[in-house]
């Protein structure tokens, strides 16, 4: 009996042990992935104004090129319909979901 004890207590010990190093890894991955997030969104939002700033900056490169106080704007709004349009159909083929999955597994697992 004294030794299906030790055993029982043995294997116990050995899953607490394994479950805490399991749990370990756990958080340690999910901090990792939470922290590349937040680092993502963060560059995505200075990409974001850069990207919003220079559009304004070449709307109005381009208006003074035509001589013009809005056809700047519109052209370059234009230009984003046209590259919105062209995503939407991406997304409705499943190719757009696909290359955002794929690029999301190579940045999860580097």
């Amino acid at each position: 009996m004294i030794k299906i004890d030790k055993i029982i207590e043995s294997i116990s010990s050995f899953l607490k042990d394994r479950f805490e190093h399991m749990k370990g890894d756990i958080i340690e991955k999910i901090s990792s992935i939470i922290s590349k997030l937040i680092s993502f969104f963060i560059l995505f939002l200075i990409f974001l104004f850069t990207i919003g700033f220079a559009s304004l900056t070449f709307a109005k490169y381009v208006n003074s090129i035509l001589d013009s106080d809005f056809s700047g704007y519109g052209i370059v709004s234009a230009f984003y319909l046209i590259v919105f349009i062209v995503l939407y159909k991406l997304f409705k083929t499943g190719k757009l979901k696909k290359a955002i999955e794929s690029e999301m597994r190579k940045g999860l697992k580097g």
